[in-house]
């Protein structure tokens, strides 16, 4: 290395260890234009107004919500760090073959899940809905095609499976507030019928589509989710479910309270950041 470079990288190594700095990694978050900060203000502020900032407040309507979502795809290949495949050697024919290639599996094998989070705990209680199996039972048996999620599929889940199990947790759906996520299968007319024959009140699309991953508590367990299964490896989906299932059930209704009555204060800091994204939990 050249020895003007080597004194540089010394020197930078030095004056951060003199200031105690730590490194810290950037944090992945939903990309925001301008536009999507200007909604995401406007948004929040019409959802503080109609159900409250303060417990106190006589508008308080937060311990309502049932805040719902689909998963992304949880894999049983622990996560990989292409940083991490290197081998020091002065040539790279002294490699032997076998060690040379670093084996990855380009398509593996994973699961979405459908989860919810109320006041009263995450539903449902034994663990999320695994939506992949659910989604490959409407295939007709005669058919081996993947099936793909579309607005009359997700009428007939709400309908067949997520009402139910809401209702089993909640125990009376007109005292409940819905909220699904901005996916456009989610406002099929299809969809927003069976959400409308079965729930008294709901957060509009409008109100509450403004890119509030960073809001809504739901989204949080599924970060839990996919920081337990981090750099873990699954012998099968089976162990990848169970294991989801087993994190599911550590989350106490008290955490899941102390979520749901936090969202006010993320939409309020929403307002104060200009629409930028928020990451204090």
């Amino acid at each position: 290395m050249n020895s003007t470079i080597e004194g540089k990288i010394i020197s930078v190594q030095r004056t951060i260890k003199e200031l105690n700095l730590k490194p810290f990694k950037l944090k992945k978050a939903q990309k925001l234009t301008t536009s999507n900060k200007q909604q995401r203000v406007s948004c929040a502020k019409k959802l503080i107004r109609k159900f409250g900032a303060r417990k106190n407040d006589h508008k308080w309507q937060w311990d309502k919500i049932v805040n719902i979502d689909i998963s992304g795809i949880f894999t049983i290949e622990g996560f990989h760090n292409s940083k991490n495949d290197v081998i020091y050697a002065e040539e790279s024919s002294e490699i032997p073959a076998d060690l040379r290639e670093a084996s990855i599996v380009k398509y593996p094998s994973g699961v979405m899940f459908w989860g919810a989070i109320t006041t009263k705990g995450l539903i449902s209680q034994d663990g999320p809905i695994n939506f992949t199996q659910w989604l490959r039972d409407q295939c007709p048996l005669d058919k081996r095609k993947r099936m793909y999620m579309i607005g009359d599929l997700y009428a007939k889940f709400l309908r067949e499976e997520a009402i139910s199990t809401i209702n089993e947790v909640v125990e009376n759906l007109n005292e409940v507030i819905f909220q699904d996520d901005q996916d456009s299968k989610h406002r099929t007319k299809t969809a927003m019928d069976v959400v409308n024959d079965f729930f008294e009140e709901r957060i509009e699309p409008n109100d509450g589509d403004a890119k509030f991953a960073d809001v809504w508590p739901i989204e949080n367990i599924w970060g839990i989710m996919d920081e337990k299964t981090r750099g873990k490896t699954f012998e099968n989906i089976d162990s990848l479910v169970d294991f989801i299932n087993s994190e599911w059930r550590k989350i106490t209704p008290e955490q899941c309270k102390a979520m749901i009555d936090n969202i006010p204060k993320r939409l309020a800091k929403v307002i104060q950041f200009n629409g930028n994204q928020v990451y204090e939990h």
